[in-house]
């Protein structure tokens, strides 16, 4: 212990004594532990956490599968999810959910609340006790039981903390329900970004006043998520198992429904984490090349320095200090370095995350806050000795082998680097320069895939468009009275100052939302389990001219387009193409699988072609779809669009205003502008981009820095042979290309592994590109052009100090 303090007190005097040194080594390894650190807080709050449950490893979603559309949304049906629940042994508990929204009312201002409408064992499988009061009860799940839990945020904030909320009756969608619980401030479900403020229990068998059926009526209507706890011991390859024989047994017996449909057991992190998984260990990889490169450039400089440290090693090994011991010492000063900078990282990484969550929160699935907690400290703390050990044990190992004798002849000032030395250096150098390219080929396929994705036409202008959403409650509106409000409140719209067209849609296209249904096409009879399928949207009339969606054919829907008119449906190309390659489908006759009441889905003639329209992103492909009038299939929730020439938010407050003007229990919520939705559709490649580049650009600052360091090194190591190459009739200009030249010799063996890892490398990026090649040809040849642009750069300067060497000063130099 006390030969480690000895070791440490005079690394500390080592460092005090060269304060440059030690700032150019702590800032540069502190970049690279900040960014590791960061970057691992994210993964670790998204992919290591446990989910906030207990014994979470356990909880899984079956999700369901449809091999004849290749379509894996995970929905399932009322009716399949009872036939899974009752046929496994598998699972010790087994529910559905589905999100909900409702409008409180009955307080001075009435706020729309997003929430889940659960069966009743829900909150038994997630092993989470209320904080007050109790949850649902078997039997609870009819629609004579309105009983609702309420997360704390909304008792707090809604209802002020009341300890007597328990049994308070409160107005949601204006109907009565029954306050009977509480949930904890940490619980949470479904995770999402936007936290669910109460739940209330599925109820399979109501049936709506215009008697439409129910949902355990209806095989074919997917829509419920599932969440189910393994028992002790199962895992998830037997619960597949289980599930692979309930599916096919379903598939016979239901083969209108069922008979391409699965059911896939996915563990409920994975399956909250699958879209980000990619993008996250790419950058991990990314920030780990980052801190390599550090480590090489400070591996340079403690190289460098232990030249003018020979002498000082020598006499020590002289004096009997053993290999062993001089190791000791330099790997000691090494981890001090290590550890300063661990501390500063730390500090870096904090900041690091804050501007994480900042760039893109909505990206990331809520399953825990991304910040620096003992994970990630411990991980700084094994990173930053690592670190240390990796920069350090190599120009230890190298100074402590260098002959004693030789460092006691030669003079501080004059001494050159060995053959050996000077190899490690270059070596170090060429990796260098890989790692860099590797990074910036990587950060150009992505920031040109992002140029691409960004250039891709959505289908409709999104400028000037201002959206809100609104619900109108079942209880309260009949269809009469849904299709009434619409009328009257676009009138008022347009009546805005600055509004040029409004209309109404749902789902909106980029929400993230979509209604998928079958589609009969008259003429074409086909078994119920060979039906084609659908993107279905009901749309006011005006919709496609508010949007500057292009109308290919026919027209667009009237205002004749009435409940009691011709039912009529409106198509857009991909659908046309599809299923009327060699027809005009102006005429035509298909009928969406949707209706209202009890009655079966109606043809209806196709009276319109409009262009498509990208449903969930730029990246997304062209899906059929067709829209019905709104009057004919009225919708309880809508999306209201309007467009202006002015500011489109500017129009948020005057849309809330115009609803409650009609009815002061509806509130508007979610208002974005059109292209704030287009810009939440490609965060997670902008963000993905923007990280990427950042590592990169700081790859490449560190590679040049690098080099700069090693080619200065040289040229003060050179100086009597470039003074001797003077006297002898060189030019300046000789000097500098033989200076250059080292180092562009360096630059060409560096891009040459670069370029060959790049190309191994660079396949994994392919899930995050669009439009573009992981080979792309234009990006290599950037990046290379670029690359070697900055070596010779970072040359130029020592390069031209040496030029200018003295002959007469370089000869009496030693």
């Amino acid at each position: 212990m006390q030969t480690l303090l000895q070791d440490l007190r005079y690394g500390v005097r080592m460092l005090a004594k060269s304060p440059g040194f030690a700032a150019v080594a702590i800032l540069t390894l502190a970049l690279g532990i900040g960014a590791n650190t960061a970057i691992f807080s994210v993964i670790n709050a998204e992919l290591l956490r446990p989910l906030p449950y207990p014994h979470s490893e356990r909880l899984v979603s079956v999700a369901t599968a449809n091999s004849r559309i290749h379509t894996t949304n995970g929905a399932v049906s009322y009716p399949d999810f009872v036939d899974w629940r009752s046929q496994s042994n598998v699972f010790d508990g087994f529910a559905a959910y589905t999100d909900a929204s409702a409008a409180l009312t009955g307080q001075d201002n009435p706020a729309h609340l997003l929430g889940a409408n659960v069966t009743t064992d829900t909150f038994d499988i997630l092993g989470v006790a209320p904080e007050l009061g109790r949850t649902f009860q078997p039997g609870e799940d009819d629609a004579h039981h309105l009983v609702v839990v309420l997360s704390d945020q909304m008792w707090r904030q809604q209802f002020g903390s009341d300890p007597n909320i328990l049994g308070r009756v409160i107005l949601l969608d204006n109907t009565s329900y029954t306050v009977i619980g509480v949930m904890p401030p940490s619980f949470q479900f479904p995770l999402r970004p936007e936290p669910s403020k109460f739940w209330t229990s599925m109820s399979p068998l109501y049936e709506n006043s215009d008697g439409a059926p129910s949902m355990a009526a209806q095989r074919g209507a997917h829509f419920l998520s599932t969440i189910a706890r393994l028992k002790p011991g199962v895992t998830v390859a037997q619960a597949q198992a289980a599930m692979d024989v309930i599916t096919a047994s379903l598939a016979k017996q239901y083969p209108d429904s069922d008979k391409y449909f699965t059911g896939h057991v996915v563990q409920q992190q994975a399956l909250l984490t699958d879209s980000i998984r990619p993008a996250l260990l790419v950058m991990m990889i990314a920030v780990s090349l980052v801190l390599l490169i550090a480590c090489v450039n400070v591996a340079n400089l403690l190289l460098a320095r232990s030249t003018a440290r020979g002498r000082e090693i020598a006499i020590r090994s002289a004096l009997g200090a053993g290999r062993s011991r001089v190791v000791r010492q330099l790997l000691t000063e090494s981890l001090l370095l290590a550890v300063i900078a661990g501390a500063l990282g730390s500090a870096l990484a904090v900041w690091g995350c804050a501007a994480l969550v900042r760039l893109n929160p909505e990206s990331l699935p809520t399953i825990g806050d991304i910040h620096i907690d003992g994970w990630a400290l411990a991980f700084t703390a094994g990173i930053s000795l690592l670190t240390g050990i990796l920069f350090g044990l190599a120009p230890a190992l190298q100074v402590s082998h260098s002959s004693v004798a030789d460092a006691l002849k030669e003079g501080s000032l004059s001494t050159t680097a060995g053959r050996n030395r000077h190899g490690l250096l270059s070596g170090l150098v060429i990796v260098e320069i890989a790692l860099a390219l590797v990074l910036l080929v990587s950060a150009s396929l992505l920031v040109r895939s992002f140029v691409r994705l960004q250039d891709v036409n959505p289908g409709f202008d999104p400028r000037g468009l201002m959206t809100a959403n609104l619900d109108l409650p079942d209880a309260k509106y009949s269809d009469a009275k849904k299709a009434q409000f619409s009328n009257d409140m676009l009138a008022r719209l347009k009546t805005l100052p600055g509004v040029e067209a409004a209309a109404l849609v749902y789902p909106l296209p980029m929400s993230g939302d979509e209604m998928r249904t079958s589609l009969e096409i008259d003429g074409h009879p086909v078994p119920k389990s060979e039906v084609a399928h659908t993107s279905l949207r009901v749309a006011s009339p005006g919709y496609f001219s508010t949007m500057r969606i292009p109308l290919k054919q026919g027209r667009e829907f009237a205002e004749t387009d009435t409940a009691t008119a011709t039912p009529v449906v409106i198509i857009n190309e991909t659908l046309a193409r599809q299923y009327f390659p060699d027809e005009n489908p102006i005429g035509k006759h298909v009928a969406p699988g949707i209706s209202t009441g009890p009655k079966e889905p109606l043809m209806r003639e196709i009276v319109g072609v409009v262009g498509d329209v990208k449903f969930s992103g730029p990246a997304g492909e062209n899906r059929p779809e067709s829209y019905v009038p709104y009057a004919q299939i009225p919708f309880g929730s809508f999306t209201i669009v309007a467009r202006t020439s002015h500011d489109p938010e500017s129009l948020a407050k005057p849309i809330f205003s115009v609803a409650q003007s009609i009815d002061k229990d509806l509130p508007t919520y979610s208002p974005k502008t059109a292209e704030q939705y287009l810009n939440g559709a490609i965060a997670v490649p902008k963000l993905n981009t923007v990280l990427l580049t950042i590592f990169a650009v700081l790859a490449m600052t560190l590679t040049a820095v690098g080099l700069f360091g090693v080619i200065s090194y040289s040229v003060a190591q050179r100086t009597r042979e470039l003074g001797i190459r003077m006297a002898l009739g060189g030019k300046p200009a000789d000097m500098l290309r033989l200076v250059i030249g080292q180092g562009v010799r360096l630059a060409l063996l560096g891009i040459g592994a670069g370029l060959v890892a790049a190309l191994a490398l660079t396949r994994f990026l392919s899930s995050l590109l669009f439009g573009v090649s992981s080979t792309d040809p234009l990006s290599f040849i950037v990046v290379v052009a670029m690359l070697f642009a900055v070596v010779v750069l970072a040359c130029y300067i020592p390069a031209r100090r040496g030029s200018r060497v003295d002959p007469m000063v370089a000869l009496r130099y030693e």
